[in-house]
């Protein structure tokens, strides 16, 4: 594999929507294209050609701005930034969840599950009718069977297992989140398939950017008079949940293979460079979101 060929295939991935011939990707990061191609070679005992090249560089980030372009072109949310959520957004959430009724609860209850699990959209639009439940000793119990880079989920799924809060500290933030989760499995026990089952399938069906758009068009609405109130350049969206818990778990001082694993990471360094890095110096250290994911405290 050269860097010439490396070229090539990222435009194939790429396509061109000016004249309409289709991409085989709509995913924006050819990091993970580049991390799968090297991990090929060195199985094969060839090394890892494509590590630290500067033109392999240039190219990942040449074709992330021409698929944000690709995007805008088709009428798509040209870029779902990835960049942590304000905590005011889940603090409204957790309060919303105590009064809203039908599709807004379902909907507040997704989010939740999304934010505990650090889950990207395709996976949540992959849930299946009993994925996710709150057994007899008060864990929040979550299957994944949609994950990036993880083809072996849909034949074996992962599994998500989030502790109880303390007894008796019922304002301790997982508490908060539990009594909401509670509300929302008494309402509408299936309230975790809103997005499977919305009007716009499409959303589902052709993968986590849709997904990622439907939780995000959802979440806006949700919280569309606190964003009245937040500073410019604050982003809510669907995404910003797994930046966000990973930046707070990090600012806390917890245990990175905890982390890692709970985020379904294959590598650490992954997690740190694309999700922590980036933000670890302007999201200030946020004291519920840290209690919310205590259980990965190093122990």
């Amino acid at each position: 594999m050269t860097v010439e060929k490396f070229d090539l295939f990222a435009g194939w991935l790429l396509g061109d929507a000016e004249n309409g011939i289709k991409g085989e990707s709509g995913n924006k990061d050819l990091n993970v294209f580049r991390s799968a191609l090297n991990r090929y070679f060195e199985e094969e005992g060839l090394g890892r050609p494509l590590k630290g090249e500067v033109e392999v560089e240039k190219t990942i980030l040449h074709y992330r701005a021409l698929q944000i372009l690709s995007k805008g072109l088709r009428g798509e949310d040209s870029d779902l930034h990835r960049v942590p959520c304000p905590e005011s957004v889940f603090e409204h959430l957790l309060r919303q969840g105590l009064v809203a009724v039908g599709e807004d609860l379902d909907f507040i209850g997704t989010s939740l599950v999304q934010l505990l699990g650090w889950l990207r959209g395709n996976t949540v639009g992959g849930f299946q009718r009993g994925d996710v439940k709150i057994d007899q000793y008060g864990y929040l119990n979550v299957t994944v069977r949609l994950m990036k880079m993880r083809p072996e989920f849909k034949v074996h799924p992962g599994l998500i297992s989030i502790p109880p809060p303390p007894d008796g500290d019922r304002h301790h933030a997982r508490a908060r989140a539990f009594a909401v989760l509670r509300r929302c499995f008494a309402a509408n026990p299936t309230f975790y398939l809103a997005v499977r089952q919305s009007v716009e399938p499409v959303f589902v069906q052709t993968g986590e950017d849709k997904a990622a758009a439907l939780l995000t068009k959802r979440l806006r609405t949700l919280c569309h008079q606190l964003l009245l109130e937040l500073p410019a350049g604050a982003i809510v969206a669907s995404h910003s949940w797994r930046e966000m818990a990973a930046v707070a778990c990090f600012l806390a001082g917890y245990d990175s293979l905890r982390m890692t694993n709970h985020g379904f990471w294959q590598d650490p360094a992954t997690m740190y460079n694309a999700y922590i890095k980036p933000y670890k110096g302007s999201f200030p250290l946020s004291r519920i979101l840290a209690q919310l994911f205590d259980f990965l405290r190093a122990v």
